[in-house]
């Protein structure tokens, strides 16, 4: 099905502070229309670029590392994104409840494959409303590698090719990017347990896939 045609607004010379509210609330409501558990308009300085993040992408490497385009070490560097990102002020950070018993571990996991896909639409979906209102920065970025979720664990054709079939769709997870996305999870007073292959499903009431879209 086509999806509905928008109508956009010019790129402002300035925003003013309550045409931002208003807007970041009503990027939160989208959010929540598009299937998030719960989303919060933040302050984009919450938001903090750790190495030791991107660190644990590599050790022990994730099966993503280096095997897709928008995961380390292809992503930009630290320095980079933390220098980036404080250009920013607001953004909408959003989640969605996993049910313990989808949260399983296996290397092919089909329902991390179905949460981790359904926060890459959210986070591209709600970009381009964002973007589609003059915020021209626009950024959102999703969860886990998108060479999963997009490409089903295949050859990722960014790093074969250059050319991604998935190219509005594809993009970097928050870690990826080394954003402690725990940090930002305890400040709006959500919980995040651990999900690993010897856990006890039983003391976890549930999992979340995070994402985020900067907005200004």
């Amino acid at each position: 099905m086509a999806e509905e045609k928008t109508a956009a607004r010019a790129f402002p010379a300035e925003v003013d502070e309550e045409t931002i509210q208003a807007d970041l609330e009503r990027y939160r409501q989208k959010a929540l229309e598009m299937g998030a558990t719960d989303a919060r308009s933040i302050s984009a300085h919450w938001v903090t670029v750790d190495e030791r993040v991107r660190l644990k992408c590599a050790i022990p490497p994730c099966p993503n590392y280096n095997r897709c385009g928008y995961c380390p070490p292809h992503t930009p560097e630290p320095d980079f994104m933390r220098r980036a990102l404080a250009r920013y002020h607001w953004a909408v950070l959003f989640k969605h409840d996993v049910p313990t018993e989808e949260t399983e571990f296996d290397r092919y996991y089909p329902y991390g494959r179905q949460h981790q896909r359904k926060t890459d639409e959210i986070a591209a979906r709600l970009e381009t409303a964002v973007f589609a209102d003059g915020y021209r920065f626009a950024l959102g970025l999703g969860a886990g590698g998108c060479r999963d979720t997009l490409c089903n664990g295949g050859l990722c054709q960014m790093l074969d090719s250059g050319r991604c079939p998935h190219i509005l769709m594809a993009r970097p997870s928050m870690e990826g990017v080394g954003i402690d996305v725990v940090d930002l999870v305890n400040r709006v007073g959500w919980t995040m347990y651990p999900v690993y292959r010897t856990m006890d499903p039983s003391v976890v009431p549930c999992g979340i896939s995070v994402g985020i879209v900067f907005v200004h």
